[in-house]
């Protein structure tokens, strides 16, 4: 525990039956704050714990009773921001999502499709990290589900920035989330004097998972937190990137390839900021607030407007610069400049977004192109034999209708990147998967085939299906093993 914490909660404070004690963000800040005792079976999006509530007060950390409130807090708080900015206020799984606390020793988090699972592991000088602790990591895995049930189709897609998607939605969760807080709001303010884009507590996600990563592999992770959103990467087509690298580096590894669309994101938001606020130079809490909710808005509907096609981080963004245009006039501007810098869009893309809508609005109205974006994914076959495999692997495809004409930055110039096909995309993601350990075999592991690389999870699985082998999604995972 921190001295800010002990500070403002010695051990003499009694328990209190209107609010609960929890951390304000992630427990390597310290930063304790009292908050209304979450409903979990509010709808939408009502939670289950496995474990029973204790009675509600202002608990010590470090205790069983003061992590069940601060993970009860941060969901039921992250949750009634998301609630209404999803189809039909409900889970994939249904009306109640369950959250299992501590699933064992890892330094782990995941999302399966039946829960938030969380686990505990090896920290700093002795000390036991609890990945369900930390808000950031717990709006992270939130952010997961809640992705899940507004575009299920990106769940099984074999496409890198679909997966990588995935992995920056996440983060964007826990960084609009944690802008719902008052007091944090008006210390980001504080520790950025009003620029958003500066390293500070909202840009460094899950500082203590990162800090008992580092301690086992020092460079898996960046040097002050799991994650920076304030990061200087760039887009460039993961299938030539490599599949793995240090921190500092990008890889096609979806938590490393996650970091180029956050970073845009975090931007996106501080310009919006600027633009929304009466003194630019001084913008207020409450402005800070309304700007977190304008800003999921026009998120939720850039995906939902988006295709699932292998160039999806160049889609989603096309689709977010269409939408912001709807809340105000100058921010698609803004999104336009922040997906060129990052060459998420290319010039030619970014500058004629709204142009091409207009072209597009006859032949796709909006209407139709939501459908569209809501289609199932096809089934393509790989071939077997590079897998180790008797009988071909079916995947599904980042393959729905494009209704817009979106691209990257070439590497080289201005030009625009050519997209990949579905085919070549898949085949380039699994191999990925395969090459580093990600696929449970099965009943078809093979001796004298498979690749060992003694995981003890996986992110996806082989299971039968018809006269064929279905590759099939786990969960997302968001931690750390060799």
């Amino acid at each position: 525990m921190t001295k800010k914490a002990r500070k403002l909660f010695p051990k003499s404070t009694p328990l209190n039956k209107i609010n609960v004690s929890v951390w304000e963000d992630d427990p390597e800040d310290g930063v304790l704050t009292l908050r209304p005792i979450p409903n979990l079976a509010k709808k939408p999006l009502a939670y289950s714990f496995d474990a029973s509530a204790p009675k509600p007060g202002s608990y010590q950390p470090g205790t069983s009773e003061f992590r069940y409130w601060t993970a009860a807090e941060a969901l039921r708080r992250g949750a009634d921001f998301w609630g209404a900015r999803v189809p039909g206020g409900k889970w994939q799984v249904g009306m109640t999502l369950k959250v299992l606390l501590d699933e064992g020793v890892d330094l782990n988090a995941y999302y399966d499709r039946t829960a938030l699972n969380f686990f505990h592991g090896p920290g700093k000088g002795g000390t036991v990290v609890f990945s369900g602790e930390s808000p950031d990591v717990i709006c992270h895995e939130m952010g997961h589900a809640i992705l899940d049930a507004i575009k299920p189709q990106l769940w099984g897609a074999a496409s890198h920035e679909a997966a990588a998607f995935h992995e920056a939605f996440g983060d964007m969760s826990t960084i609009l989330s944690a802008l719902q807080l008052d007091s944090l709001r008006k210390a980001i303010l504080l520790d950025t004097q009003g620029h958003l884009y500066r390293n500070s507590r909202l840009s460094r996600l899950a500082e203590q998972l990162g800090t008992a990563i580092r301690l086992q592999a020092p460079d898996a992770v960046d040097p002050d937190c799991l994650r920076n959103a304030v990061n200087s990467f760039t887009y460039i087509d993961p299938t030539n990137l490599p599949q793995g690298a240090p921190a500092s580096q990008l890889s096609s590894e979806p938590h490393s390839f996650s970091r180029v669309f956050t970073g845009a994101f975090l931007e996106i938001l501080a310009g919006m900021l600027t633009k929304r606020a009466a003194d630019p130079s001084a913008p207020t809490e409450q402005e800070l607030l309304a700007v977190s909710g304008e800003m999921a808005d026009v998120l939720v509907e850039g995906v939902t407007r988006a295709p699932v096609v292998p160039n999806w981080y160049a889609q989603v963004a096309a689709a977010m610069v269409q939408a912001s245009g709807d809340r105000n006039a100058a921010y698609p501007g803004i999104l336009r400049a922040a997906f060129a810098r990052r060459s998420i869009l290319s010039l030619t893309s970014a500058s004629n977004v709204q142009a091409l809508q207009t072209s597009l609005v006859a032949a796709t109205p909006r209407a139709a192109a939501k459908v569209e974006s809501n289609q199932p994914l096809a089934t393509i076959a790989l071939p077997s034999g590079d897998y180790g495999l008797d009988l071909p692997l079916l995947v599904e495809a980042a393959s729905q209708p494009r209704h817009f004409l979106a691209s990257a930055a070439a590497t080289i110039g201005n030009g625009s990147l050519e997209a990949k096909s579905s085919a070549t995309a898949a085949r380039a993601f699994v191999d990925d998967l395969f090459s580093r350990g990600r696929v449970d075999y099965g009943e078809y592991r093979r001796a004298d085939t498979h690749l060992d690389h003694g995981r003890r999870m996986h992110s996806h699985q082989l299971v039968s299906e018809g006269g064929g082998i279905r590759l099939q999604r786990r969960l997302f995972d968001c931690g750390f093993r060799h």
